[in-house]
């Protein structure tokens, strides 16, 4: 029991280091001196989405047979890996490769913590504190990113791999906290390695095919995911056309990453106000952002970026906890792995058509169509869930939606 309680702890550590990555505020500045067009880079992270999709459920079918402290460790690992190729890499191919690489470590990661926790809080009679933690454990890392993302900028100028560097440093501490996490147990769990590995998939699979909630979820989640990624794609060409220097777009990540650790901080009071609404909440900040950007050409249109900050920083702790209600213990990092690959599919078939859209127009232009393209499907979503999750059935709300879910 005192070791389940100490992984609370170990959580809030692994989630600051694991994700300490402080190569954001430079990445595209980054590899477009590697000598790729902003076509390749889009090219990139589609094969990098690709990997996902391979990767995520087999990986994730791994964590749940072998325990998500394996997978734990294996993840920064393959991190630490891709980043030291991504130092030697030259050209598309190699940087490709890298990619892959580092696809592969977060498929490893992806879902194992968030199992971690969630089981171990389970296990103690906790698991109503799961949000609070995963809100405060976001912060803790959005603030660690911020004073990483300051000094990102001012290393780069120095040396273009020193971010890199440092990021290779964060994935080796993160290992060794790792070593000090203890795996909790799995309901359900068959044996001491559970269901038969393909089994594992199948079950997974037939599981969330046959959970109508479940599938609405998933569905926003593909079409969130897409934008919330491609807005961060088109930051550094956004300061790039209203004429930032480079030196300050750590800066800038400072302030990101302030806003979206304080918004993560008081996720829990932001759902508890938007109640049955959370989930358009998230995508209504994205359309604005988006549509200021599309008109805003001169530097003040950056702080329009502050409103995806705030989807940011409410992202995670909204999104898990719909999920979480509906993923039993044995089957949790395996469905959480699903619901990644998913969102990484969408994310490879529209990566490119953001670089060719980027390509044949302007920054502002683009920003205007994502505006556009994201209100007809976040409208056509919304639809889709209100149906599978009743909540405006005759105005009528369960006990347990009362109890628990804010809803849509």
């Amino acid at each position: 029991m005192e070791r389940l309680k100490r992984n609370i702890k170990g959580y809030y550590l692994y989630t600051i280091f694991s994700d300490l990555l402080i190569i954001g505020p430079i990445i595209m500045v980054y590899m477009l001196s590697k000598g790729l067009s902003f076509t390749q880079i889009m090219l990139i992270n589609s094969i990098s989405c690709i990997a996902v999709v391979i990767f995520e459920v087999p990986t994730g079918a791994i964590s749940d047979k072998l325990g998500r402290k394996i997978s734990m460790i294996i993840g920064p690992a393959l991190w630490g890996i891709s980043l030291t190729m991504y130092i030697f890499g030259k050209g598309f191919y190699s940087l490709a490769l890298a990619e892959i690489v580092f696809a592969l470590g977060m498929t490893f990661k992806s879902g194992s913590d968030i199992a971690l926790i969630y089981d171990s809080l389970k296990a103690i009679g906790r698991e109503d504190e799961f949000q609070r933690i995963e809100g405060k454990a976001k912060a803790y890392l959005l603030y660690a990113q911020a004073v990483g993302s300051l000094a990102a900028g001012f290393l780069y100028k120095y040396n273009k791999d020193l971010p890199i560097i440092v990021s290779i440093i964060f994935m080796i501490i993160t290992i060794v906290i790792s070593f000090t996490l203890y795996e909790p147990p799995i309901e359900d769990k068959k044996g001491q390695y559970g269901e038969k590995y393909l089994k594992q998939i199948y079950e997974s699979g037939k599981y969330v095919l046959n959970h109508e909630k479940l599938k609405a979820i998933i569905l926003f989640l593909m079409v969130f995911y897409v934008f919330y990624r491609e807005g961060f794609f088109l930051f550094q060409p956004y300061f790039e056309d209203v004429h930032i220097p480079v030196e300050y777009f750590g800066i800038i990540f400072f302030v990101f990453n302030i806003v979206a650790g304080l918004v993560s901080n008081r996720s829990h009071k932001i759902i508890a106000i938007t109640k049955r609404r959370s989930l358009m909440f998230l995508s209504s900040l994205m359309i604005v952002s988006f549509t200021i950007l599309g008109l805003t050409k001169i530097w003040i249109g950056v702080f329009a970026m502050l409103l995806q900050q705030m989807a940011r920083g409410l992202y995670g702790p909204t999104t898990r906890k719909y999920l979480n209600k509906y993923i039993p213990s044995n089957k949790r990092a395996t469905i959480l792995s699903f619901v990644s690959l998913l969102t990484n599919l969408a994310g490879a078939v529209s990566y490119p058509l953001l670089g060719l859209i980027k390509d044949k127009t302007t920054i502002f232009n683009t920003h205007l169509i994502l505006a556009a393209i994201m209100f007809v499907l976040t409208f056509l979503t919304s639809i889709y869930m209100n149906k599978r999750m009743g909540h405006f059935n005759k105005g009528i709300i369960s006990k347990d939606e009362k109890n628990y879910t804010p809803g849509v």
